[in-house]
């Protein structure tokens, strides 16, 4: 039996390509990312969340990062969803693709549609590692359930929206 590539899952019926892809790098500034979330007091509302920036000196201390920031504007920030806390089925109003980092771990599940959001339907969940870098496609319906502490997660936002940026063209990009 061949083994599909890692960013194919078997949906039972038919091979799916799925919403993300795990870098096969690790970072090296997550701790300091997450010591940043932890002591700063600069939470802003965004998208329903809350969000701080991360400075450039910060954040280009990694390579991933900085090779990023060479090939396209971007902005880093991290993003705190606040505990018993939903984040509901949705796509992206503006974002194609992000690129995240779990910096925590809060019990919480990022889950992904597969198929038609409906009453019932199929998900597959992205299980994060701590300081791994994911390609993250935000125009597949996905959502996120967190439990008990806050979860606090590195997010790239690019200046080029859905149409310019796709989640297909950085995956590409990154190989």
């Amino acid at each position: 039996m061949n083994a599909s590539p890692p960013h194919i899952v078997d949906s039972g019926a038919s091979y799916v390509s799925l919403p993300f892809y795990e870098l096969p790098v690790r970072s090296v500034i997550a701790d300091k990312l997450f010591n940043f979330a932890t002591t700063t007091g600069e939470w802003k509302p965004y998208y329903n969340f809350h969000a701080v920036q991360v400075s450039f000196d910060l954040a280009f201390e990694d390579p991933v990062l900085y090779t990023l920031g060479m090939k396209h504007k971007l902005a880093v920030g991290i993003i705190r969803l606040d505990p018993y806390t939903t984040y509901d089925w949705h796509i992206d109003t503006r974002r194609g693709v992000a690129v995240n980092m779990l910096l925590n771990n809060a019990k919480s599940n990022c889950l992904f549609s597969v198929g038609e959001t409906e009453a019932t339907h199929g998900f597959v969940e992205l299980k994060y590692r701590l300081g791994s870098y994911y390609l993250f496609n935000n125009q597949v319906p996905h959502m996120v359930i967190n439990f008990s502490e806050s979860r606090y997660m590195m997010s790239v936002e690019f200046e080029a929206d859905k149409n310019e940026l796709t989640f297909d063209q950085l995956m590409r990009g990154m190989k």
